[in-house]
């Protein structure tokens, strides 16, 4: 696998493709791809990782990507500069930006979802979005309150699909997809809470981060 990747003085980026986990589970992972490369540069990033942080840290990874979601992959270049965007991203400070084609004529020109998000009772792959206190049982452990902010960027008739730009703070599992179809606007190819027969990938790009302070 060919390996895109950059860095700044405080972060080193990486670009997964869609398909593969980004840290360790199950599956092989995009981290063990960055362990096997033979890129010389990669080689090089992922042993002074390795010297900075621990497998159990995941090397110093700042953000995971859904399997299906492609982009880009943060590491801080220190356990320092981690500290300091955690401590950032607990205030809602740092917003993630995505870029998502969507089902349909999305109307508003923009939006926000607000209903909390928990892990489903009996499915590990999925989570639940809760519209009315009859879900609820659905779920395991605590609700999460998180808010996805939309805007709406382009339609495209003749595929009767939407661009959006879509930004989250504090962010849960498959936030943007959940939430997205909880208001019957799925992401195209969407294969978990809009069953979908096509086998192409999720139409969901990570495209950056910002301090919102």
């Amino acid at each position: 696998m060919e390996i895109t990747h950059y860095q700044d003085d405080r972060f080193f980026y990486f670009w997964k493709p869609a398909g593969i986990p980004s840290t360790f589970g199950k599956q092989q992972c995009f981290l063990d791809f960055l362990l096997e490369s033979k890129d010389s540069k990669v080689e090089e990033i992922m042993i002074y990782l390795q010297d900075m942080f621990t497998k159990e840290e995941e090397y110093g990874l700042l953000n995971r990507l859904d399997n299906d979601t492609s982009w880009l992959l943060y590491f801080a270049q220190t356990p320092v500069i981690k500290n300091k965007y955690k401590e950032a991203q607990s205030d809602g400070n740092i917003q993630k930006h995505y870029i998502a084609e969507v089902y349909g004529k999305y109307s508003p020109e923009s939006q926000k979802i607000s209903y909390p998000i928990g892990h489903h009772k009996f499915s590990d792959d999925r989570m639940v979005v809760i519209l009315g206190q009859e879900q609820t049982g659905k779920i395991k452990g605590k609700l999460h309150n998180v808010d996805t902010y939309i805007e709406k960027l382009c339609y495209d008739e003749e595929k009767n699909t939407t661009i959006l730009l879509v930004t989250i703070l504090k962010w849960i599992r498959h936030q943007i997809r959940s939430h997205l179809s909880s208001i019957w606007y799925p992401i195209v190819w969407e294969q978990i809470y809009i069953k979908n027969k096509s086998k192409d990938k999720l139409q969901l790009f990570s495209i950056g981060l910002t301090r919102k302070d």
